[in-house]
């Protein structure tokens, strides 16, 4: 195989994307971050290869260059073969920018050091421009938490409160959700010799279980890793200072409790605390507990009652009638007012998840909360807003449909790893799911799959196709796979009240962008494989001209293979989604590359006494070597099954263009719901 260095690796990709579109070289050097001399060369040095397998570089004087392909089937298999599908240079490119700006952010900030930009640049192997690029995008980060970066002679710092400091070191450097928070607490450990983070949480859960004031896990890790903080930062000679504090606060229960945690680790670390620390984490108890107040705030509750009812007669969601729901907005209210009065952002770690899963709910609390008289007055950032949807979404979580949904279960011949995964989704999924069996994948009975409504495995099916959803899963059965299957159940089971449509637990817009993905990724599995039968034809003329489509650019055995693979299917199970749509496909793939054949027969053929009318066949065939789109397309292929109106403009379809434009509605639908 010919070898293609790394960034004409990059070059190739850059230009796959920017397919049919002129770029510069100047353009395309800016993108890989090489010189328009380099981009130049490579291009020269690429010419030749590319047009041996399948595609071509064109020049325009005062245009730039563009990627043109002659031959789809074999361009995209010299991508296969030098594995440069799935390569992103944009992202790897955002990628080094976030841990430069991480680098240098660490340097400026835990390590309290002042930078020289010309001694940074050659460490970090960049320009001196690319480098002060950084630094403003660091400055616009830092602004919003009163942090500016100053320069002193040719040395850069930071400047600004103490108390802002660490504001932005706990949000930035310690609530990334792709790092573990015990990797976190382990590396502020091993800067902080003088006590241990167990040390910290057993003093502040003696403490506050003594007083009675309740900390959830979150809680509690935000409170050691901002005690962790303080001490590493007292211990460079740096205090909060200025922190103005009612002398009510004195007389709270959390700052009593403060003073005893303070008092309790100051023996271990041996030096004191200034006295605006323990009002800072005074501070920080009051605005993260739960303390249960006697004193009831019934205007708060009448408040909150009269949104509801808003919220009631103008959407319809019975959220009035859940109690559990109305005393659990308010015992968040109360610490989280205290926040915004002092001006303490507590970060979210789900805001992502939340916003992703549930945007519309995120965005019908924001909107209606906001009115409360009690919140008006303050800038609410999204993290506050993600808790508050939180509760919410517990409230439907009760409002649901309580039919449970059937699941067959697929894992590999080992019966201990079968009984493994069946009892944990039992065990996460028991109000929700039924399973109603557990078998290996070459033991599966047709019959059952007509009485499922998805499956999990532990096997990888992506190369098999099944009228009904297929989740793969560890064995272990992760966090990430219980959100697929919950994310599932929500878009299809949600029941929030009689008089309005469930709410979409994903929102997502038709971006041009996405659109353009869609529409060339059926065109390399589908453009040269689409076959509109206009005269009578048996079911074999079919499968036999699709398979001659199929087999171009593949092995000379390739159809004989498929041939076998799909008889095996057929002895496996049905192929047939419904009484008009049939998906033949292999066991294991055959081909190189993923297509799909589709052929529209608007007068149907007769398959057998069963199915005497097909009028769509999607042949499939898998690749050996990966599947990245086969997957979303399946699925679109379920969504056909019920949708006739699509089902009838796509038998109008004259050409494969007006195929796609009507089949993409059907992804698009899927899409929705990732």
């Amino acid at each position: 195989m010919i070898v293609i260095k790394n960034k004409q690796r990059d070059l190739i990709s850059l230009l796959v994307r920017s397919k049919n579109l002129f770029k510069s070289s100047a353009w395309l050097a800016t993108e890989l971050s090489l010189s328009d001399r380099t981009v130049r060369t490579y291009l020269n040095d690429l010419k030749s290869l590319i047009e041996r397998h399948g595609g071509c570089i064109v020049s325009k004087q005062g245009y730039g260059y563009q990627l043109q392909i002659k031959n789809r089937a074999a361009f995209n298999l010299f991508l296969v073969e030098h594995h440069l599908l799935d390569r992103n240079v944009k992202h790897a490119n955002c990628r080094e920018a976030c841990q430069r700006k991480h680098h240098i952010l660490n340097l400026l900030l835990l390590e309290c050091q002042k930078i020289d930009i010309e001694v940074l640049s050659e460490q970090l192997f960049i320009s001196s421009s690319q480098l002060n690029k950084d630094i403003l995008e660091i400055k616009h980060q830092i602004k919003p938490y009163g942090l500016t970066v100053k320069k002193s002679q040719s040395l850069l710092y930071v400047e600004g409160e103490e108390k802002a400091k660490r504001h932005f070191i706990l949000s930035y450097f310690f609530h990334d959700g792709s790092i573990n928070l015990l990797q976190h607490l382990t590396y502020l450990n091993k800067l902080n010799a003088a006590i241990s983070f167990d040390s910290l949480t057993i003093i502040i859960l003696d403490e506050c279980r003594e007083a009675k004031i309740k900390l959830s896990d979150v809680m509690m890790q935000n409170i050691v890793l901002h005690l962790s903080l303080s001490i590493k930062r007292l211990q460079s000679g740096l205090s909060i200072q200025n922190l103005n504090m009612s002398q009510s606060t004195k007389d709270t229960l959390e700052y009593q409790v403060a003073k005893k945690i303070i008092n309790r680790i100051e023996k271990v670390i041996g030096f004191c605390f200034p006295k605006e620390e323990q009002m800072y984490l005074t501070l920080h108890l009051m605005s993260k507990s739960n303390f249960c107040q006697n004193d009831f705030d019934a205007e708060l509750y009448s408040s909150l009652t009269n949104l509801l009812i808003k919220i009631k007669h103008e959407t319809g969601y019975l959220f009035l009638n859940d109690d559990q729901l109305k005393n659990g907005i308010i015992q968040h209210l109360k610490p989280m007012i205290v926040r915004l009065e002092q001006h303490i952002k507590l970060k979210n770690p789900l805001l992502n998840e939340i916003k992703a899963t549930s945007l519309e709910l995120f965005e019908l609390v924001k909107n209606y909360l906001s009115q409360l008289p009690e919140l008006k007055k303050f800038t609410i950032h999204d993290d506050e807003w993600g808790y508050l949807t939180l509760h919410f979404l517990a409230s439907i979580e009760k409002l649901k449909n309580e039919q449970k949904a059937k699941v067959l279960i697929i894992c590999a011949t080992g019966l201990g790893s079968a009984q493994l995964l069946k009892n944990r989704v039992e065990c996460e999924f028991n109000e929700r799911i039924k399973i109603v069996a557990t078998q290996g994948y070459y033991e599966i009975e047709p019959k059952i799959l007509d009485k499922i409504d998805f499956i999990i495995s532990s096997v990888d099916l992506s190369s098999k196709v099944f009228k009904v959803p297929v989740f793969c899963v560890s064995v272990f059965f992760t966090e990430s796979d219980v959100q697929k299957i919950r994310c599932h159940l929500s878009s299809r089971n949600m029941l929030l009240s009689s008089c309005k449509e469930p709410i979409s637990t994903v929102t997502s817009s038709r971006s041009s962008q996405h659109l353009i993905h869609v529409e060339q990724m059926l065109d390399d599995l589908s453009a040269d494989f689409f076959y509109r039968c206009t005269h009578p034809q048996s079911k074999e003329q079919v499968l036999d001209f699709l398979l001659d489509l199929l087999a171009l650019n593949e092995d000379n055995d390739y159809k004989q293979k498929m041939i076998k693979q799909m008889e095996n299917r057929m002895l496996l199970g049905d192929i047939f989604f419904s009484q008009t749509i049939v998906v033949p496909h292999p066991t294991m793939p055959v081909g190189k590359l993923p297509k799909i054949g589709i052929a529209i027969i608007p007068d149907g053929i007769f398959w057998d006494v069963n199915y005497p009318q097909i009028r769509f066949i999607f042949m499939i065939s898998p690749s050996i070597y990966q599947n990245p789109t086969l997957a979303m397309v399946t699925k679109a292929i379920v969504n056909l099954i019920d949708d006739l109106q699509i089902q009838s403009k796509l038998l109008k379809a004259q050409n494969f263009d007006q195929f796609k434009q009507i089949f993409i509605q059907l992804i698009e639908k899927e899409y929705s719901y990732e």
